[in-house]
This record gives C-alpha cells, sequence and structure tokens, in this order.
C-alpha cells in the first residue's frame, strides 16, 4: 500500500513540475515515469530522490532516502544538488 502511494505521489509530483524555464542552467534532463524510477531502484543504480515538497508535507510521508529540497528555495540551493548523481526531482 506504501509502495502505491509513494508511486502515486512521485507521478503526481512528475506532472505538476511542467516544463522548466528556458533560464535553467543546461543539465541533461527529462521526465521519467514511476516504472522506470522503479527500475532504476531495483537494479540496485544510485539514485537521488529530491522531495521538492514543503518540510510538512515530506515529514508526513517520502520515499526513504530522499531528501528533502523545496521547489521555493532550490534557486538558492541549487548547489545541494550533486552533479555526479542521477537525480530524480518529485
Amino acid at each position: 500500500m506504501r509502495r502505491g502511494v509513494l508511486a502515486g505521489a512521485l507521478a503526481v509530483a512528475l506532472l505538476a513540475l511542467g516544463a522548466a524555464p528556458g533560464g535553467d542552467p543546461e543539465v541533461p534532463e527529462r521526465y521519467i515515469s514511476v516504472a522506470e524510477a522503479k527500475a532504476l531502484l531495483d537494479l540496485k543504480k544510485t539514485v537521488l530522490f529530491i522531495d521538492v515538497r514543503p518540510p510538512e508535507q515530506f515529514a508526513e510521508l517520502h520515499i526513504a532516502g530522499a531528501r528533502n529540497l523545496p521547489l521555493q528555495e532550490m534557486p538558492r540551493r541549487l548547489e545541494a544538488v550533486p552533479r555526479q548523481e542521477f537525480v530524480v526531482l518529485y
């Protein structure tokens, strides 16, 4: 049940993010499905999940091991996002 809730939350978050503004730094970004994210975990790939919701929502429920970096804080804290890891924002 919990895995389904997390998968649903990830799907909703990915859809809610929409297209990135044109002024963002150049990064190899793309949208992935919940199934693709799960497949990465099943293959034991190193993936950093970053939950972009407010801390209160993060505290209620989040993917195990995820970091919390609220979307409104992202521009100020972008340096906290590792450049060498595969990062999934949700």
